[in-house]
């Protein structure tokens, strides 16, 4: 028979047994509880550190030197550059005089900059001056041959605060293709501001190849405005006209290319914008591409690369030719120069001829 004291004596036992096992229950529980709780609050979304917002003085002293910055601003924005929260950009929003130059260049480091683009030969010359003894890092984009212009040591270890986009050296092979254009005669005039390294390291580049094509270069100095208006009041007997990267000149360009279309001379300029503006060719660059090219080297700059380290880049050059300019003063290119050109304008600033 079954003894009932067994069971009483095993009952306090096993009540034992499930009141252990019951708190292991609530202990499990409790901490599966807490566990999910620290993992909610791990998931929730937490307030982001605030990125710092780069701020960045961009200057030009010319007209075309606005395409620069536009391509650089475009570049920045391109690679994550935000204007008004990862980027503030100081500027004035137009070409700063050469005179005002180095003051506008101080009130960059007075607000202060993280990083200053320069488009133009004097304005990178000015920067130098002004922030050679500062820390703040500057990226020209373009000088035309910095280390004559005297802004850096050398193309591969720039050293000091400097670094950017230079000009190719193809000035002579772009007056050989011009002179190949000419129908007669190979005088050619090749006007230029003497004080401006850009223009003097171009003229320089012209001197070796000149006699060898058969071309007699035509060099007339106009160290300002007042200078290069009594030049095109005088001009001499010619049968081309070879623009150079000249500030100076440059500026006058538009008067320029009415002359020579009065007269029906071919003009070369040292870059797209002249062929965009009537002239009939370039072997050169263009100013919102090599603006892109600094804007890269500007953040690389921006995420620790120092300026006195990163070489020095040049721009890409383009064959250009403008078929309207080209009837407009009874040119015949040929079929081989138009096969060979990256772009051929049917029309141009100045309207369909």
């Amino acid at each position: 028979m079954f003894d009932n004291r067994l069971l009483c004596k095993s009952a306090p036992l096993a009540m034992a047994g499930v009141q252990s096992g019951m708190n292991c229950l609530i202990q499990r529980g409790i901490l599966t509880i807490l566990l999910s709780l620290l993992l909610l609050m791990g998931c929730q979304e937490q307030p982001e550190t605030p990125q710092h917002t780069f701020v960045i003085g961009l200057i030009t002293n010319n007209p075309n030197g606005l395409r620069n910055v536009q391509g650089f601003r475009e570049e920045m924005s391109r690679l994550g550059y935000e204007e008004g929260k990862r980027v503030r950009y100081e500027y004035s929003g137009k070409p700063t005089p050469e005179a005002e130059l180095d003051a506008a260049l101080q009130s960059f480091l007075n607000v202060p900059v993280d990083l200053i683009f320069t488009a133009g030969t004097p304005t990178g010359v000015a920067a130098h001056r002004v922030t050679k003894d500062a820390s703040v890092p500057v990226v020209f984009g373009v000088i035309a041959d910095p280390v004559r212009a005297g802004v850096i040591d050398d193309l591969t270890q720039p050293g000091g605060n400097m670094t950017g986009v230079k000009l190719s050296q193809n000035q002579a092979k772009r007056l050989e293709i011009f002179a190949g254009v000419l129908p007669a005669g190979k005088r050619i005039l090749v006007p230029y501001n003497p004080t401006d390294s850009a223009p003097s390291s171009a003229v320089s580049q012209l001197t070796g190849i000149a006699a060898s094509i058969g071309v007699e270069l035509v060099t007339a100095q106009a160290k300002n405005n007042d200078e290069v208006t009594v030049l095109l009041a005088d001009l001499p007997d010619v049968e081309g006209i070879f623009m150079v990267p000249d500030s100076t000149v440059n500026r006058r360009v538009q008067d320029i290319l009415d002359l020579a279309e009065q007269r029906r001379i071919p003009v070369s300029g040292p870059s797209v914008a002249q062929v965009e503006a009537g002239a009939l060719m370039t072997y050169g660059f263009i100013h919102k591409s090599a603006g892109a090219q600094a804007a890269r080297m500007a953040d690389r700059i921006l995420r620790g690369s120092s300026p006195a380290t990163t070489p020095v880049e040049t721009a890409d050059i383009f064959l250009q030719v403008n078929l309207a300019s080209a009837q407009r003063i009874g040119i015949q290119l040929s079929d081989d120069l138009l096969q060979r050109a990256d772009v051929i304008l049917h029309a141009d600033k100045r309207g369909n001829p």
